[in-house]
């Protein structure tokens, strides 16, 4: 018995690699992909942009393979198909790395375990016993060792030396645990070959950088009309125009069947069908973006339209652009990481305001505009206006080091309101002018006090204006007439004595509910509906982007409205402070409110 083990194992090692491509000898010998939705034997047809991917991960003069791709392409599909080839053909000591041990352990058992049973030369190899098989380590027959392991395990990382090193889903990884498993296959030298696969992580982190050493090479297909070759490109996906009911809301059956792919040179339709998209596959062919990288580096891109029905696509992108303009940007930077396989960043058309036409311009006057007489009671129109009765109009001043931003907004008896005026200005003089100009009383021009405190309550002492405060509490307590406690999204003013005769009003606002009112007023800019917040058609570029600079978030588990990267929020604070203004003005808003726990926010 020993003797013919013995002689089996000889003729195994002795028995020559077999040296056809990786995915023609997988067509060959895997019966199935258990876990893929394609029943029968693995196709290359099937998944055409893996074919150069096994190619090159069997490739001896490849050392790192990257690969980046949407969730459900067969972007792990690739590694597990070449690591039965590796096994069977290319014997060394393996590990997969997957985020942790308790995904590693899912990965062997739901996946690994599972192809190698479906491919007939590493079940020969596989220990035939189940009772000694192993989730994290796999000894075979021919001596490879294959261990499955979590990359969050520093120690999994170290002691180690490896000729193939697999890692999955490496956007989930620590930081510096990519460098750390690829120093594994130092000491097999040239034999040595890392296969890093992932989706899209965030901008600039271990992946992305690790990406951008290879060749990048991007998916793309030949238009069959005009022959171009290009990408495929989100932008290139175009829906009827008409797929908003009388509501604003998608219909999003018609989005479905009006989607389709555009050509970028002849500007051809491709219908949305499976087939077509295994037509546009046929003619597939990686090309190199990054053609000055070393020749060892080769790195994989393909997104979900070379896979996925473009219509469902179209949905999940309007559905996640709708949460995204309520403040939940979690969808669409899930749309951009799992679907298009790019790494997260803001793009500003996903969050920008859609803002229809209001006609009217910068500085016009506005029939609706109420007033408020020297009682401080608001005054609907039409009125007189004068010495007693002046325009409902707010300024609001953003402070920087050496320069200031100022948002002029007219109100409605009822709440709706128009942008007058923004500008970007210099002095607390210039302020003055605008104040001035538009006839606003000093009792309603808001100076932001969260920088250069002291020069703020100095300038509103002495103009008679209000300095504001944004805070993270969510209410302040106030005292009613009868003695009685009620909440607001905003604090009882509040008297600074500067000196002598010297001081201001300040007041302190809810950054977390006034923001959320904020929101909710923008939604709105239809007249038909009701309470309108309207912007004029000549608006500033400038004005737009700064409306989109932050994100309502869950930060330490409180909600928050947190800055976007670095976008400048000038504008945004301003208006918040116009809608602080209002809601103390009772404009808008409930006069009191009720705490609300965490959980409801």
């Amino acid at each position: 018995m020993e003797c013919e083990r013995l002689t089996a194992i000889w003729r195994e090692a002795w028995r020559p690699p077999d040296r056809q491509p990786a995915w023609a000898w997988a067509e060959e010998h895997i019966r199935s992909i258990p876990y893929s939705p394609m029943p029968g034997r693995f196709r290359i047809e099937n998944s055409p942009q893996i074919k150069e991917v096994l190619d090159a991960i069997i490739d001896p003069k490849v050392r790192l393979v990257s690969i980046i791709a949407a969730v459900q392409a067969s972007k792990t599909t690739a590694p597990e198909v070449a690591l039965c080839y590796i096994i069977a053909n290319l014997p060394g000591p393996a590990l997969w790395l997957d985020q942790t041990d308790e995904d590693a352990k899912d990965q062997s058992e739901s996946r690994l375990q599972k192809i190698f049973d479906e491919c007939e030369p590493v079940r020969r190899l596989f220990p035939a016993d189940r009772h000694k098989r192993r989730n994290q380590t796999i000894h075979f027959a021919n001596g490879m060792t294959l261990w499955i392991l979590g990359a969050h395990n520093k120690t999994n990382l170290q002691r180690r030396s490896i000729r193939w090193m697999i890692g999955d889903e490496t956007w989930r990884w620590p930081p510096g645990h990519m460098a750390e498993a690829e120093a594994r296959v130092t000491a097999f030298g040239w034999l040595g070959k890392c296969i890093f696969m992932s989706q899209g992580g965030e901008e600039d982190d271990d992946t992305h950088r690790k990406h951008e050493t290879t060749d990048m090479r991007e998916w793309m297909f030949t238009c069959p009309e005009c022959g171009h070759r290009q990408p495929y490109l989100w932008e290139n996906i175009e829906w009827s125009k008409d797929c908003k009911d009388d509501n604003e809301q998608y219909d999003f059956v018609r989005v479905h069947t009006t989607t389709a792919l555009r050509c970028a040179a002849c500007n051809h339709y491709f219908e949305d069908t499976d087939e077509v998209r295994r037509r546009l596959n046929a003619t597939g062919q990686f090309v190199p973006q990054n053609p000055r990288a070393a020749k060892e580096n080769v790195g994989f891109h393909w997104n979900a339209l070379a896979t996925m029905s473009w219509g469902k696509l179209a949905e999940l992108y309007l559905r996640a652009k709708q949460a995204a303009r309520k403040g939940d940007t979690s969808l669409i930077q899930q749309f951009y990481q799992k679907r298009l396989g790019l790494p997260w960043r803001e793009y500003l058309e996903d969050f920008k305001l859609e803002i229809t036409a209001s006609g009217y311009s910068m500085g016009d006057t506005w029939c609706d505009e109420a007033g408020i007489d020297r009682f401080g009671k608001i005054v609907p129109p039409p009125f007189q206006e004068g010495v007693r009765t002046i325009p409902l109009r707010v300024l609001t001043v953003d402070c920087q080091m050496d320069h200031l931003y100022a948002v002029v907004r007219s109100w409605s008896a009822e709440g709706s309101s128009r942008l007058v005026w923004c500008e970007r200005i210099l002095t607390f003089e210039d302020v003055e002018a605008l104040q001035k100009r538009f006839s606003i009383h000093a009792n309603l021009v808001f100076v932001d006090a969260g920088d250069a405190t002291y020069e703020v309550y100095k300038q509103c002492a002495e103009r008679g204006w209000v300095a504001l405060m944004g805070d993270k509490r969510t209410t302040f307590p106030h005292k009613t007439k009868d003695g009685k406690s009620i909440q607001r999204f905003y604090s009882p003013r509040r008297k600074v004595v500067l000196g002598v005769s010297r001081w201001c009003h300040v007041h302190y606002w809810s950054n977390l509910n006034i923001k959320d009112s904020l929101a909710r007023l923008r939604r709105n800019q239809d007249p038909a509906n009701g309470v309108t917040w309207e912007v004029p058609d000549d608006v500033p570029e400038d004005y737009l982007k700064q409306m989109e600079s932050e994100h309502r978030v869950k930060d330490k588990g409180k909600w928050a409205w947190i800055q976007i990267g670095n976008r400048p929020n000038h504008y945004f604070d301003c208006e918040a402070m116009q809608t602080a203004a209002a809601t103390m003005l009772k404009l808008i808003g409930r006069e009191s409110v009720e705490l609300e726990t965490e959980d409801t926010k």
